[in-house]
């Protein structure tokens, strides 16, 4: 086992490295006009060359005529995300590689309204290597202004942490109190729309999933959100500002996700500016199941660009507190590995920094990323408590 984890790594490693020195090389070619004068000295309008990334990444794309009636668009869709861990802690040690994310699917564009996705996700060492479905929804978009999704979907929830695609993310994990909600892709129909500045969604969603689709039998939730769009008002790149709901019978016996908490509230504000940017998210759980109280939790996210396009640092303070002594938990990855870890990783308080490094072969389609995190955990009533440091590598790869 060990062997196989080792050797996916290293031909990851060189993978990698492959490409990025065929990158290089090729950027490392002069552009010559038909005149035989260099790019440099001609003014033109014409499209700029593709490089050898966008050629390989456009191998992705098999078919694309915006002309044709029905099918506009078809194109093949994957990622891998692989990560190595090392936890050094006062419960203990531990260290392990895993295949994070692996995923293969496709979209389809049709009858310029709709959007097809279907994703399928394999596991840990690719055993199994089919591991149920991820996204499988189709999308009536008959305007900029308005879409309706059917199937299975993120619910509305957590604008950045949940709903922004983890290939873009800067940080390997999401938040502590995000990841104790107990959110994940469930079966549903949403729709969204876009009023001026103001943005806003609703959607209803089967609290009983499996690895396709669920049974429908485990009640419902439903939920909603309104955002405003601030850039013109701050003067930066970028600046949204979101309020987003949810609300789940989570004791229907048969509900198996949103089952956690009754009510989720979230608030989100994301700025960006030239080098820099900054995300801040609140969060509020309420009507918690016997045993999670209300938390309440928030994290600070800057990122600053030390090499523009190329290398990025980023920083993240996460802060959560419960009405118990229970209702905080520690990150499953990888703060409850630790081996001497008692009363399941529970208690009252949390904090965390994080601080990493991304380095971009082919912006966030391809990068290796490094971080480390030290977190504690206090006030468990049976003995949770943590205090370590958690360092990881890894590369993020899509297309």
């Amino acid at each position: 086992m060990h062997l196989k984890k080792h050797i996916g790594r290293r031909n990851l490693l060189l993978l990698a490295a492959a490409v990025s020195a065929a990158g290089a090389l090729h950027a490392g070619e002069p552009v010559v006009t038909s005149s035989g004068k260099s790019a440099k000295d001609v003014i033109t309008t014409e499209k700029k060359e593709e490089s050898i990334y966008d050629k390989i990444w456009g191998l992705a794309t098999i078919y694309k005529n915006k002309d044709n009636p029905v099918l506009q668009e078809f194109k093949l869709r994957g990622r891998y995300q692989g990560q190595y861990h090392w936890v050094d802690s006062d419960q203990g040690n531990s260290d392990d590689w895993e295949d994070r994310r692996s995923r293969f699917g496709f979209d389809a564009k049709l009858f310029n309204q709709f959007e097809v996705r279907l994703d399928a996700q394999s596991s840990d060492e690719f055993d199994p290597f089919y591991n149920g479905l991820v996204d499988a929804y189709v999308k009536w978009k008959p305007s900029d202004s308005f879409a309706l999704t059917v199937g299975r979907q993120k619910p509305q929830i957590a604008y950045y942490d949940f709903l922004q695609s983890t290939n873009n993310q800067p940080t390997f994990e999401r938040s502590q109190i995000f990841n104790q909600l107990r959110v994940d892709r469930v079966v549903g129909a949403v729709i969204e729309g876009k009023v001026q500045k103001f943005t806003w969604q609703a959607g209803v969603y089967s609290n009983d999933i499996d690895k396709e689709f669920g049974q429908f039998d485990g009640g419902i939730a439903f939920g909603a959100g309104v955002g405003y769009n601030l850039k013109e008002a701050l003067g930066t790149d970028k600046a949204d500002l979101r309020f987003d709901w949810l609300h789940s019978e989570s004791d229907d016996e048969g509900a198996n996700i949103l089952d956690r908490y009754e009510d989720l509230f979230t608030t989100t504000f994301w700025v960006k500016e030239g080098r820099w940017s900054l995300v801040t998210e609140l969060f509020l759980a309420t009507g918690g199941d016997p045993g999670w109280d209300d938390a309440f939790g928030f994290y600070i996210q800057p990122t600053f660009d030390i090499i523009k396009d190329k290398l990025q640092a980023v920083g993240r303070y996460s802060f959560s507190v419960g009405d118990g002594n229970n209702s905080i938990q520690a990150q499953s990855r990888y703060e409850r590995t630790a081996p001497e870890i008692t009363g399941s990783g529970r208690g009252e308080n949390y904090n965390a920094f994080y601080g990493g490094l991304q380095y971009f072969i082919y912006g966030d389609k391809l990068k290796l990323m490094a971080g480390a995190e030290y977190a504690t955990l206090d006030g468990g009533g049976n003995g949770g408590d943590y205090d370590g440091w958690t360092v990881l590598t890894g590369v993020r790869f899509s297309f």
